[in-house]
């Protein structure tokens, strides 16, 4: 018997490839990695430095000419491919509005036949 796949995100998700910052927390160094997808609830990073699930980070995400900064928690880890990082807040208060521009951008934007699949 077939088991059917059931959609568990809240928000639809949108294939993109922008630059992002990732700092962890309670260090004042971070990193670079490649947004793949993102929605209105979080992204997945391709990085082959993940961090491990529960870890809570600050995402710096290059939209355009701005950034927007955002808090999150990594949710999903695999070790030399990506996180997928679950959103928490913004940190700027125009930031949760940028996004929701960024998106309506990629929403309308035709979609890869041939994408990679990316593991959440």
């Amino acid at each position: 018997m077939a088991v059917e796949y059931q959609e568990r995100r809240r928000y639809p998700r949108y294939p993109c490839d922008t630059g992002v910052r990732i700092h962890p927390e309670k260090t004042t160094a971070g990193y670079w990695g490649t947004l793949s997808d993102i929605s209105f609830g979080g992204c997945y990073v391709y990085t082959f430095s993940p961090l491990p699930v529960g870890q809570t980070i600050t995402l710096i995400m290059k939209i355009g000419d701005a950034e927007v900064d955002v808090g999150g928690k990594i949710v999903s880890s695999h070790p030399g491919v990506g996180m997928g990082v679950a959103f928490a807040g913004f940190l700027h208060q125009d930031g949760e509005q940028r996004l929701k521009i960024y998106l309506e951008q990629l929403a309308v934007q035709p979609r890869q036949k041939d994408s990679i699949a990316v593991f959440h």
